[in-house]
This record gives C-alpha cells, structure tokens and sequence, in this order.
C-alpha cells in the first residue's frame, strides 16, 4: 500500500492498493467515506491497483480541500477527479462511483475519455427530483425540508443515514452513521443542494464507455425506475439490481457486488472506447 505523491492527492487522502497497468478508481457519496470501499480493496487489490480518496468535505479529506465556491456544483468535485488521475497518472480506469459519484465520474470521463476503460454506477441517479415525465424519487417539498433541517442543524443526519442504509443501525454499520455525524453542516447543505438541484439525464447520451449499473430493489435514495431510466438512456450499459437493501450494496452487500464487478470486469477491460 502506497500514498500519493503530490499535495493535491495526499490532502485527498489518497491510498493506492496493489499493483499494475489496470486501476479501480473508487469514489463514495454524500456524507460517505473511502471506507466503503474495503471489501473491494481486499477482494481486486491482488490483480489491479485499487485507488481510493476521500472527496473534499468528507471522511480525512484535508477540510480546507472544499470550499463552497467550488464545490456547490459537481462539476468541481469532477475536476477534483481529472487532478487526481491526470497527477497520478491513472490508465485503464473502472470506476466505482457510488452515489453522486456517478454522475461526477461520467463528467470526468467525459473529460478524459483516454484513461478510462468502463464504468461502474452505485446507487446513481442523473436527477432526484420529480417531473411530469420522470420520477426520480423526491418531491420539491421533500428537498426543501431536508435543506432545512440542515440549516437549522436538527436531525438531517438521522434523516441521512436512514436514506443510506434503510435498514436499523447495527453494530457492523453504526461506521456508516458516525461519518454521516462528522459531516460538517455547512458542507451538508451546500453538497445537498448541488446533489439535488442537478440534472445531468441530457449527458448519459454523451457516455463513451460500457456502463454497469447496480443498486438494490430497496434504496430510499433511487427508486428502481432510475435504474431502468439509466439502463435505457446510456449508449452501453448492463443494469443489475443487488440482493438486500439501502443504498451502498457494495458496502452492506459485497460478495454479491463483487462477483458482479469480477464479471463486468472481465468483460469489459481492454475494449476501450466503446462509442465514437
């Protein structure tokens, strides 16, 4: 196991496990943690480098990394990526992007379509708000108090473990519900609002790469029919849904995340660019 180099990559807490020319560049959610991504770690670090790093705001980022000016849209947390793999030199990407990840590591590919091989989309949503045409899961309404209680410091993060884990708080996760209280609240309720005031459904078209896209039956956070939403609008993508529940299968449901990842990765490494 090594750590980064350069003082962007090391404020980002950034730990590299294994070796080789092909990496899993692993990326969490809101209020998460690199941490989620252990049993990945254990289970691909002997045939591949596994990249993890905290996102600004989150678990040991340095907490002058995140500032509102930048990162109140995601389009600032997909820089933060293209830093890390432009400085690290990453090639042969897979992502795991968990959660608001996704759409951050879609942007990043985008960007650096050359350093990817495929992607893969956790719990992911292009947009949880609701429309006439699309349900993404939330209400105006819904958003609007849980901005509230953020700002008035009052129960969000009961609110938000509930969302991740939709399940009780047991020992073996009570993890998941300590870095959700060490979230700052000024950076809960800037990151909320660029989660849930975005809207990339427009750029899945524009995804160059194989797409796996998992998630439970059971996540408060995406409902099935964003998945399918997903599945249909990407120009190559594969759609499984996980055993279990909440919205961090690789997490709470691993053996059954990784025997899906193992697949998909032996499918899809090497194609490299899968759309003109």
């Amino acid at each position: 196991m090594t750590q980064s180099k350069s003082t962007f990559t090391q404020r980002s807490h950034v730990t590299i496990t294994g070796s080789g020319e092909r990496t899993l560049l692993c990326a969490h959610g809101f209020c998460s943690h690199q941490g989620i991504f252990r049993y990945q770690v254990e289970a691909f670090g002997d045939t591949r480098q596994v990249m993890t790093y905290d996102l600004a705001g989150f678990g040991q980022s340095d907490p002058s990394l995140w500032t509102a000016s930048r990162h109140h849209q995601l389009e600032g947390y997909a820089a933060d990526m293209v830093r890390l793999i432009d400085e690290l030199d990453l090639r042969h990407i897979t992502l795991l992007g968990a959660s608001m990840s996704a759409m951050i590591g879609l942007r990043a590919s985008l960007e650096r379509p050359e350093r990817f091989d495929a992607l893969v989309f956790i719990g992911a949503s292009p947009r949880y708000l609701n429309d006439p045409y699309y349900l993404g899961g939330f209400e105006r309404a819904d958003v609007d108090g849980f901005y509230g209680l953020v700002d008035r410091q009052q129960g969000w993060q009961e609110v938000m473990t509930d969302m991740l884990l939709n399940q009780p708080v047991s020992l073996a996760l009570q993890e998941v519900a300590q870095r959700v209280q060490g979230v700052r609240p000024e950076v809960a309720g800037v990151v909320a609002r660029a989660i849930f005031e975005s809207d990339h459904r427009n750029m899945l078209e524009r995804a160059r790469h194989p797409v796996l896209v998992v998630q439970t039956r059971a996540d408060s956070a995406v409902p099935i029919s964003v998945a399918h939403h997903l599945a249909q609008h990407l120009p190559d993508a594969e759609l499984t849904f996980l055993p279990g529940v909440g919205h961090l299968p690789n997490f709470t449901e691993p053996e059954a995340f990784n025997t899906v990842l193992r697949e998909f990765l032996t499918r899809t490494e090497g194609r490299g660019l899968a759309v003109a």
